[in-house]
C-alpha cells in the first residue's frame, strides 16, 4: 500500500512538471488580440534607389551631389485608430543606412487589433529622450553633439561631396538640438491605413534624400557646412524634414 501511494505521488510530480515545461515552451504571442509590427528602412533619391559615394544626383536647385553617409534616429511611433485615440511605441531606433543590422526594427510593445488610419513618429529624439550619456556603446554614443552646442545626440548626419562649378567639395548636414533648441521632426505618414487582425504586419519606411534639400526651404548644398550652431538652418531642415518620409508597402 505504502508503495502503491508512493508511486501515485510520483505520479503526480511528474505530470506538474510536464506540464510546466510545456507553458514554458509555449509562444510568448499567442495573444490573437495583439500583433507585432516590424518596420524596416529604405532609401532612394527621387524614385532613385541611393548609392554611396558616386556624385549622380541632382536637387532642385541645382546641385549634382553624392551621399557617403546617412545616419539617424527614430523615435516614439504613433498609431492613430480610426475611431480615435492612439497607440503609442515608446522607443528609438538607430539607422545607418549602409549598415543591413540597423534597418531593421522590432519594438517589444505589442498593437491591440483594429482599425488605424495613419502612422506618425519622431524624426530625431525629443526633449525627454535626448540626453546625454543615455548611449554608452557605438554606434550609437558615435552620435552624441557637441556638448557646447547643446546635450544629446545627432538627429542625422548627411554627408557627402558636391561638384561647385567643377570644384568638389563636401557638405555636412549635421541636425539637433543647436545651442540647447530642440529641432527634432514630428512627421505624419497620411497614406499609412491598416487593419490589425492577429497577423504581425511588416511596415516598410523609405526616405527620400531630395526632400531635405527642396521645400519649404530650398537649400543650396554651398551653404550645408558648419551648420551644428546655425540655428536658422536647423529651423529649414527642421520644416524640411515633415514630409521626407513615406510608406512603401504595410503586410
Amino acid at each position: 500500500m505504502r508503495k502503491y501511494r508512493l508511486t501515485y505521488l510520483i505520479s503526480i510530480l511528474c505530470f506538474f512538471v510536464i506540464l510546466l515545461a510545456c507553458k514554458k515552451d509555449s509562444p510568448p504571442n499567442d495573444n490573437k488580440d495583439y500583433i507585432n509590427m516590424t518596420f524596416s528602412f529604405a532609401h532612394e533619391v527621387d524614385g532613385l534607389s541611393l548609392d554611396f559615394d558616386t556624385i549622380k544626383y541632382t536637387n532642385s536647385i541645382g546641385n549634382n551631389y553624392s551621399v557617403a553617409t546617412l545616419k539617424y534616429f527614430i523615435s516614439d511611433i504613433i498609431l492613430h485608430k480610426s475611431g480615435g485615440g492612439t497607440v503609442l511605441i515608446d522607443a528609438e531606433h538607430y539607422i545607418d543606412a549602409v549598415d543591413p543590422t540597423t534597418l531593421s526594427f522590432s519594438p517589444t510593445d505589442m498593437i491591440p487589433n483594429g482599425t488605424y488610419t495613419y502612422l506618425s513618429f519622431t524624426f530625431g529624439l525629443d526633449s525627454a529622450k535626448n540626453v546625454s550619456a543615455s548611449y554608452l556603446n557605438p554606434p550609437e554614443n558615435n552620435m552624441e553633439w557637441p556638448l557646447a552646442m547643446g546635450p544629446g545626440y545627432h538627429y542625422m548626419k548627411l554627408e557627402g561631396k558636391y561638384d561647385s562649378l567643377g570644384i568638389i567639395k563636401n557638405y555636412q548636414c549635421h541636425t539637433g538640438q543647436s545651442m540647447g533648441n530642440p529641432y527634432f521632426v514630428n512627421l505624419t505618414l497620411p497614406v499609412s491605413s491598416f487593419t490589425a487582425n492577429g497577423k504581425n504586419l511588416a511596415v516598410e519606411l523609405i526616405m527620400n534624400v531630395n526632400k531635405w534639400w527642396e521645400s519649404p526651404s530650398l537649400i543650396d548644398l554651398n551653404d550645408v557646412t558648419g551648420i551644428m550652431g546655425n540655428q536658422v538652418m536647423q529651423l529649414q531642415f527642421m520644416g524640411n524634414g515633415a514630409d521626407v518620409f513615406r510608406v512603401g508597402s504595410i503586410q
